[in-house]
């Protein structure tokens, strides 16, 4: 898996009614047309509070009208890649911050950075991390993801294990899950693990862990993979220790083979006492009533390794100039403290208005959320984000179901990926 928060299988295109029925810049009255792009499935929450404040957003902005476009993940993307090349896209649309750059890239979005010198910054998470390698800015943030160490506090009790603090390193997480892994039934597998290592969504797993010891994934504003080095040799042989010789996390095979549905309900379901996740992963322990609590990610070598993603809007590079304005009203319509405030009660994504993350996250979690977002850094993205992650994912998870040696697999993984940047890059001076 790729770094997905909302994914879903069915398209549904559905337009807020009395909208604008034409597509075009503006109508006799000098009202503006704006189409609206984000992915949701039809119905859910996000789905109806976006429609909420696009009717607020409205009545407060009379001469401007919406068209939505909304559809599961999946569909939103496909459907939006074939707009862009038939200059059909929206003129603003919601986008998963791993695909801004990608966007930017082929010429598809309007530069952002002289719009964004117009708000205090300080007043926001994600801006720098939507930064690209000349500085300039193409998305301005919606909703923030960074993981950090969820854990069970009944389960830790249970076991008569210290729950984890800021000052825990891959040692203290090593000691602490070999108590928690318990075998109830005596089969001789547990029926709880310590730890969940290895998840198909790198970001809760490998990624943080080769930057925490030391090592990187790319460098040189994305241009250049770095992958293959003794540190994140280190770190993946610390992973295949916790799922093979120490046994405190389930192994690769039996984490594929539940499903990548499943493996994000371990810690929910209490099948492991503790796992990286993202401030997504705090719905489904919610809705199954685990008494949990979160912590900072342990330190490695280099440090705890934060990394987080920032889904952000974007405005279409063939947007009019009066719609490119009502796209910015939008966007700072929806980073405003009210709309930040609703957002914020579904659950799914740390707020990027600071002052409503301060005081609408739980007291109990937001902080550690919060200070691992200031300390994050991207999660390498560049043109070719889907690509390269894919290409290097693949050698990445054959050594760690000890298919391939990690050696190997490191080596082969960095070559496959630099391809994949390199034969977008050449020639191209950015």
């Amino acid at each position: 898996m790729r770094v997905r928060v909302l994914a879903a299988a069915a398209a549904a295109v559905l337009t807020v009614a009395g909208t604008a029925s034409c597509g075009g810049p503006a109508d006799d009255s000098g009202a503006v047309t704006l189409k609206l792009g984000f992915y949701a499935a039809a119905g859910d929450p996000a789905d109806t509070t976006m429609r909420e404040l696009v009717k607020e957003f409205t009545a407060a902005n009379p001469s401007i009208k919406v068209q939505l476009e909304v559809a599961p993940y999946v569909k939103f993307f496909e459907r939006l890649r074939t707009q862009i090349a038939g200059g059909q896209a929206p003129q603003v649309w919601l986008s998963d911050g791993v695909l801004v750059q990608e966007f930017a890239a082929r010429g598809a979005l309007a530069d952002l950075s002289d719009r964004v010198k117009t708000v205090n910054a300080a007043d926001f998470s994600g801006i720098e991390l939507n930064r690209d390698a000349q500085g300039r800015v193409f998305g301005f943030p919606q909703g923030a993801q960074t993981p950090v160490l969820f854990y069970n506090k009944k389960l830790f009790a249970e076991a008569k294990v210290a729950e984890p603090t800021a000052e825990w390193t891959y040692d203290d997480l090593a000691a602490a899950a070999k108590k928690l892994t318990k075998d109830a039934n005596g089969d001789g597998k547990p029926d709880t693990y310590g730890f969940r290592a290895y998840s198909p969504g790198f970001t809760e797993s490998w990624w943080p862990i080769v930057k925490a010891f030391g090592g990187d994934v790319v460098t040189d504003g994305g241009h250049k993979v770095v992958v293959d080095s003794p540190q994140s040799t280190a770190a993946l042989d610390w992973m295949l220790r916790a799922m093979g010789k120490d046994g405190f996390a389930p192994d690769y095979v039996t984490t594929e083979a539940m499903g990548k549905g499943v493996v994000h309900t371990l810690f929910a379901t209490g099948r492991v006492a503790m796992s990286y996740g993202i401030y997504a992963r705090t719905l489904p322990a919610v809705s199954a009533g685990v008494d949990f609590g979160v912590a900072p990610l342990p330190k490695g070598p280099a440090g705890r390794g934060n990394v987080a993603i920032v889904n952000s809007w974007v405005v279409g590079k063939g947007a009019s100039p009066a719609q490119a304005d009502a796209a910015w009203k939008w966007i700072t319509f929806f980073s405003g403290e009210g709309p930040q405030r609703k957002w914020a009660e579904l659950g799914e994504a740390i707020p990027i208005n600071k002052k409503v993350a301060a005081t609408a996250l739980p007291a109990d979690r937001g902080p550690v959320f919060l200070e691992s977002l200031d300390a994050a850094t991207d999660l390498g993205t560049n043109a070719v984000w889907s690509e390269y992650t894919e290409a290097l994912a693949k050698r990445m998870n054959e050594a760690l179901s000890g298919a391939t040696p990690v050696a190997t697999a490191l080596q082969t993984g960095q070559k496959e990926a630099q391809e994949v940047i390199d034969r977008f890059y050449a020639g191209k001076t950015q």
